[in-house]
């Protein structure tokens, strides 16, 4: 009995010294990234294992809070764009993520009528490879704008852009309530979205049909595009970064050390300020959790 208790007793502690060692893992990174941060930043981190859908990282001083994502809204009119182009017109119910969601303010002098014609499934890949390595904004102003004339009609408008985007949307599994869409683009401030929820998303596209051709969309860290720069390669590492003056961020799919696929999302919003990411933050995000983080 005295054995069979001494047994026990180890489990537990073994048990305790491992929740221990996650959290003190977890305050090293979130200090880390903290001090590569402007002084006022808002952020947020989430990351989660694709196979069990647990997270395994939560960081930041903004976990609750709808920050405006910038160009990672890029990610949602893709999933958008594949999703139409694979079920045709069934996708869903109009209604939104958020009922105040979709504010919009028609200025039909701004919006361009033309843009690529990705009815022909042979040029889909091609645009929204060369939009999502490079963020071109037009071309996912033109993408949300046609998803909307195909979904509800002409004309094109941007407010139907944003609902045909969030008829998408709530055809997935996410937390209600946290975002808000507003362009295709991610130029407007009006964007907001928690760190949760993007992760939350790129879980959900992990499990469509053509989640292959969404992933390979997006550029490699360190080898082309936008993420050529940024302090970190790994090509098995496929992201997507955001900025605007006060917003820097990046979202995609990584691989930790023993070799299990996660997504992730990292948002920062300098509130009255400039978000210039001078130490690389979004680089050491992608180092920190491919190795010690997980």
């Amino acid at each position: 009995m005295l054995a069979r208790l001494s047994a026990i007793c180890l489990t537990v502690f073994f048990f305790s010294v491992r929740a221990v060692s996650a959290e003190e893992t977890s305050q090293a990174l979130e200090k880390r990234l903290q001090s590569l941060l402007p002084v006022k930043a808002k952020w947020a981190l989430v990351a989660i294992d694709l196979e069990n859908g647990d997270e395994i990282a939560e960081l930041g001083n903004a976990m609750q809070t709808k920050l405006v994502p910038a160009s990672l809204t890029k990610l949602l009119t893709t999933g958008a764009v594949l999703d139409y182009m694979e079920r045709g017109a069934s996708i869903g119910k109009p209604t939104s993520v958020d009922g105040s969601v979709i504010n919009y303010r028609k200025r039909s002098r701004r919006i361009r009528r033309e843009g690529p014609d990705i009815r022909k499934p042979d040029q889909l890949f091609g645009v929204l490879h060369d939009m999502n390595v490079h963020s071109r904004n037009t071309v996912a102003r033109n993408l949300a704008l046609l998803l909307g004339e195909w979904r509800f009609g002409p004309p094109r408008t941007r407010y139907k852009g944003a609902r045909a985007v969030c008829d998408f949307l709530n055809t997935l599994e996410l937390p209600g309530g946290e975002a808000r869409i507003a362009d295709g683009s991610g130029l407007l401030r009006e964007n907001r979205v928690t760190a949760r929820f993007m992760a939350r998303y790129l879980v959900e596209i992990a499990k469509k049909p053509w989640f292959g051709r969404f992933r390979e969309t997006l550029p490699r860290p360190g080898l082309e595009g936008t993420v050529k720069k940024i302090g970190y390669t790994d090509q098995r590492f496929r992201v997507k970064t955001g900025h605007l003056n006060d917003v820097f961020a990046l979202a995609g799919y990584g691989f930790a050390r023993n070799g299990r696929e996660f997504a992730f999302a990292y948002i920062v919003n300098v509130p009255g300020g400039r978000a210039v990411d001078r130490g690389h933050s979004r680089g050491e995000v992608m180092r920190l959790l491919a190795g010690d983080a997980l």
